[in-house]
């Protein structure tokens, strides 16, 4: 069995001197985060796909998981597609992916998951997923399969909201 863990990084300050990518988490997020955190490492991830921006590299940190992680612009950038791509192309070693990410791409995926998974939680995960929440989904098959919808067996497994 293969789990993934799609997050939204944590409560953030409103703007940056340095534009967008640059907005650093607030100490609710730091906050928000490290409960996250106690709760993810019960789920043994072993990889993580973090988004570059400082938001996300402050999320994944606080979170204290002592995971390999890869940061990547097209996190940050990029929509769903990129994101799926990514999660496809992880090594088929690792049973255990996060990746934290952004909204409008991480809820967007959550509840494109979940829709396979069951339509009940699709609309609700696509409209309101607030800052720290996680979606934890299983299921058997390989990374590309997921990442290329050939899966009839992905369960949505838990969402836990700050």
């Amino acid at each position: 069995m293969r789990r993934l863990v799609l997050m939204r990084h944590a409560k953030t300050q409103a703007s940056h001197p340095r534009g967008d990518h640059s907005r650093e988490l607030l100490p609710a997020g730091i906050q928000d985060a490290q409960e996250a955190g106690v709760l993810l490492r019960e789920l043994g991830v072993e990889h993580a796909l973090v988004s570059t921006a400082t938001r996300a590299r402050q999320t994944f940190a606080a979170l204290g998981l002592e995971t390999p992680a890869e940061y990547l612009d097209d996190l940050y950038y990029e929509g769903a597609d990129a994101l799926m791509r990514h999660i496809g192309e992880t090594d088929p070693t690792v049973t255990g992916l996060l990746v934290v990410g952004h909204a409008p791409t991480v809820p967007a995926l959550a509840a494109q998951l979940s829709q396979a998974a069951g339509p009940g939680q699709a609309d609700r995960l696509g409209s309101w997923y607030p800052t720290a929440t996680f979606t934890e989904f299983t299921f058997d098959g390989d990374w590309i399969d997921l990442a290329t919808f050939r899966l009839d067996n992905i369960q949505l497994a838990r969402v836990e909201r700050r």
